[in-house]
């Protein structure tokens, strides 16, 4: 019982949160990562909200937890995996749409059940295997184990585009 009215307040904290999020984002021109779920580990998640007025191509859109993502860039092909190399991680999408004002869920355990119920479908699964895992930049790239990745106190979240041009 206990559990219940924990994920239904979670849930009600996480749709407040979202709302001046969604108020503001429609005047962004790009998308938005309008929520990170940290604790526990079967609920680590990412949003990603598309605010525009058209669809967006995420294939060239990575998505890293390390603050040198850009040596991807600038060091290439040496650096496709910058994030720390057994708790971090690096990865691509796949070759998806997210449609005008959609809002995308990336989880991070394939367990997320466990946390959020058999209802809720994420979008993607960060270390999943099926077509709607996200995908690797590089062999070590999603780092060792799949469990606690987001550190809710130290830990940052980067989306950014790249189309693999170096200059």
């Amino acid at each position: 019982q206990f559990a219940k009215r924990k994920r239904y307040l979670m849930n009600i904290i996480h749709y407040l949160i979202s709302i001046p999020i969604c108020i503001y984002a429609h005047e962004a021109d790009h998308l938005l990562i309008t929520q990170v779920v940290t604790q526990g580990d079967a609920a680590e998640s990412i949003s990603i909200h598309n605010p525009t007025d058209s669809p967006i191509d995420l294939s060239n859109y990575y998505i890293c937890d390390d603050e040198e993502y850009y040596k991807m860039q600038t060091e290439f092909p040496n650096a496709m995996a910058p994030s720390h190399f057994a708790h971090g991680f690096t990865a691509r999408f796949p070759q998806i749409l997210i449609s005008a004002g959609d809002t995308l869920h990336i989880v991070l355990n394939e367990n997320y059940s466990e946390f959020y119920g058999e209802d809720f479908i994420p979008d993607l699964v960060m270390y999943g295997s099926g077509e709607n895992s996200m995908l690797e930049t590089d062999a070590n790239s999603f780092g060792l184990g799949n469990d606690g990745k987001i550190d809710e106190s130290t830990e940052l979240i980067i989306l950014f585009k790249w189309d693999g041009d170096t200059e």
